[in-house]
C-alpha cells in the first residue's frame, strides 16, 4: 500500500510543479497584457492575484512534502530514510512560502491599521510606506525586524536542505537554491514591469494622477458612496501617468517658454480625459452619483461625505490640479450621459456648452455656469466649486487680493489691477474652453505660469494627510516583492530560467 501511494506521490511531485510553474507564467503574462483593476471595496486585481499565488505556493509546497513523508513512513523512520527524504525537499518553494506568510501578516495589518496610516506618518503594524524610489520599495516600507525574521527563517530552512541535496548528489538544485536565495536577499532582481501594464479604475477608486516629474506624489481620488474626495500619497505608476506626462507636462513646458497657443490647453486636456475615460469602469449608479454631486442635486448621496485631505493655511480651493480632477469627473459623466436620469441629463448644460460639445441636447435657455463677462463670471464658477465641497467661501478666492502683476503674455498687455487681470483672463479662457471646469483649468494654469502660487492660489490645494498612502498603493508596492520571490523560486527550480536570468533575458 505504501509503495503504491509513494509511487503516485512521486509522479505527482515530478509533474505538478511544471503545471504550477506554467500557471505562474500565464498569470504573469495576463498581468502584463490585461493589466490591473484598482478597487476600494471589492477585491482588486492585486489582492486576487496575491491570494492566488499564496494558494499556488502552498499547493506546490504540499505536493513536494508528501513523498518524503510517505518515504519515511515506509522505511520505518530510520535515520537514513529521514536524511534521504530531506534531501528531496530542495525543490520546495521555501522563499515564496515564507514570503507569502510575511505578506499575509501585512495584509491583515493593513486593514487593522488603515485609519492610523491614513492620518499619520508614524509606522503602524508592519508597514510604513516608502516610495521615494518609485513603486518598488517593499523592503524599505516593511519593518526591518519582521523582514529579517522572514530572511532568517528562510535561510534556516533552505540552507541545510540545499546542502543536504548537494551531499546526496543533487548539486544543481542545491546550488541554485542557495544562489536564488542570495539574489533575493541582496537584492539583485530587476524592477517589475507591471507599472507599464494597463490600469483600470473602478467607480469607487477613480484615481486621478496629477502631473509630476518625481517618482512619487499626490493623486486625487474622486468621491463615491464608499468615501469622499481624497488626496492620497502614491508612487508614480507609469501607466496612470502616460497621458499626464505626455500631454499635460508637455503643455506646462510650452507654457513656461511662452510658445503655446490658447487652443493647446483644451486640446491636450481633451486627449488626457479621453484616455482616462477608456480606463474607467462605472456602473449606472456610480455615473448618477457623480452627476448628482457635480450638479449639486439635493438628492446626492456623496455630497455630504467628508473629504480626506488637508488645506494649507491661506490657500483657497481654486487650484489647478483640483480643477483638473473635477474636470475628469465631469467628462466621465458627459461621456455616459445617456445612462443618466432625464432630470440630470437636462442639467448637463449647466457645466458644459452644448454648442461646443457634440451630442448634448439641452434646453437652449440653459446658461452654463461661469459663462458671464468679466469678474462676475469667474466668481460664479468659484461659488460652484465651493458648493461642491460644502466649504465656506474664502474671500481671496472670490476676489483675489491686490498683488504686483507682471506683463501678461496671455492678455498681451500689462493689467491695470487684479480685478482687471482676473476679469479679462476669465473672458479669454471662456473663448477657448467648452465647459466650466475646462475654463477654470485654463485660468488656473495661466495664473500659475504668470503669477505663481500667490494670492491664495496653489496648484494642489488639497494635500495628503500622511505619506502612508492607502491599500491600493500598498498593493502596488508589494508587486515587487512577489515578483522577486517568485523569480527566485523559478531560478532555483529550473536551470533554464537560471541561465535566462544570468543572460539578462528575464
Amino acid at each position: 500500500m505504501w509503495s503504491t501511494a509513494l509511487a503516485n506521490a512521486q509522479l505527482t511531485q515530478n509533474t505538478a510543479p511544471l503545471a504550477l510553474m506554467l500557471t505562474l507564467g500565464l498569470l504573469h503574462r495576463s498581468l502584463r497584457t490585461r493589466g490591473f483593476t484598482l478597487r476600494r471595496s471589492a477585491l482588486s486585481t492585486d489582492t486576487i492575484v496575491s491570494l492566488l499565488v499564496v494558494l499556488i505556493v502552498n499547493v506546490w509546497t504540499l505536493l513536494v512534502l508528501i513523498p518524503p513523508v510517505l518515504l519515511i513512513r515506509q522505511s520505518g523512520y530510520s535515520f537514513s530514510s529521514i536524511r534521504a527524504a530531506l534531501a528531496t525537499l530542495s525543490p520546495t518553494p521555501w522563499i515564496a512560502e515564507l514570503f507569502s506568510w510575511f505578506w499575509l501578516g501585512e495584509f491583515v495589518s493593513s486593514y487593522w491599521y488603515v485609519r492610523e496610516r491614513r492620518s499619520s506618518d508614524q509606522m503602524a503594524g508592519l508597514w510604513k510606506m516608502d516610495c521615494s524610489n518609485g513603486p518598488f520599495g517593499w523592503r524599505e516600507s516593511s519593518r526591518p525586524w519582521a523582514r529579517n525574521i522572514m530572511f532568517v527563517a528562510t535561510a534556516t530552512v533552505l540552507t541545510p536542505l540545499s546542502l543536504l541535496a548537494i551531499y546526496k548528489g543533487d548539486v544543481l538544485h542545491g546550488v541554485l537554491s542557495i544562489a536564488a536565495f542570495a539574489l533575493f536577499v541582496v537584492p539583485a532582481f530587476p524592477h517589475n514591469k507591471y507599472i507599464e501594464s494597463p490600469h483600470r479604475h473602478d467607480g469607487n477608486m477613480l484615481r486621478i494622477a496629477l502631473p509630476t516629474s518625481h517618482l512619487e506624489g499626490t493623486v486625487y481620488v474622486l468621491p463615491s458612496r464608499d468615501c469622499g474626495f481624497e488626496a492620497v500619497w502614491s508612487p508614480k505608476v507609469k501607466a496612470e501617468h502616460l497621458q499626464t506626462d505626455g500631454e499635460i507636462m508637455s503643455l506646462f513646458s510650452s507654457m513656461r517658454t511662452g510658445s503655446y497657443s490658447l487652443s493647446e490647453p483644451l486640446r491636450r486636456l481633451r486627449t488626457t480625459l479621453s484616455a482616462y475615460n477608456e480606463r474607467a469602469i462605472l456602473s449606472t449608479q456610480q455615473v448618477t452619483d457623480l452627476a448628482e454631486w457635480l450638479l449639486l442635486d439635493p438628492s446626492s448621496t456623496i455630497a455630504g461625505k467628508p473629504w480626506k485631505a488637508k488645506r494649507p493655511p491661506g490657500v483657497h480651493l481654486i487650484g489647478r490640479d483640483l480643477i483638473y480632477a473635477i474636470a475628469h469627473a465631469e467628462y466621465l459623466v458627459f461621456m455616459r450621459k445617456n445612462a443618466l436620469p432625464a432630470h440630470l441629463y437636462k442639467k448637463l448644460g449647466l457645466l458644459r456648452k452644448a454648442e461646443r460639445s457634440g451630442g448634448l441636447e439641452v434646453d437652449s435657455s440653459t446658461r452654463t455656469i461661469g459663462y458671464k463677462d468679466g469678474l462676475p463670471g469667474y466668481q460664479e464658477a468659484v461659488r460652484h466649486i465651493y458648493a461642491l465641497f460644502d466649504e465656506n467661501m474664502d474671500p481671496a478666492a472670490l476676489s483675489p487680493p491686490q498683488i504686483s502683476l507682471p506683463h501678461s503674455s496671455a492678455l498681451g498687455r500689462q493689467p491695470r489691477s487684479t480685478e482687471d487681470y482676473v476679469g479679462s483672463l476669465w473672458m479669454l479662457c471662456l473663448e477657448h474652453s467648452e465647459s466650466t471646469f475646462s475654463a477654470l483649468y485654463l485660468f488656473c494654469s495661466i495664473w500659475f505660469i504668470e503669477v505663481g502660487n500667490t494670492g491664495g492660489f496653489h496648484i494642489f490645494p488639497f494635500q495628503c494627510l500622511s505619506h502612508q498612502g492607502d491599500r491600493v498603493t500598498w498593493q502596488i508596492i508589494w508587486r515587487q516583492g512577489w515578483y522577486e520571490c517568485i523569480l527566485a523560486h523559478l531560478i532555483a527550480s529550473s536551470p533554464l530560467i537560471a541561465f535566462a536570468f544570468a543572460a539578462g533575458l528575464v
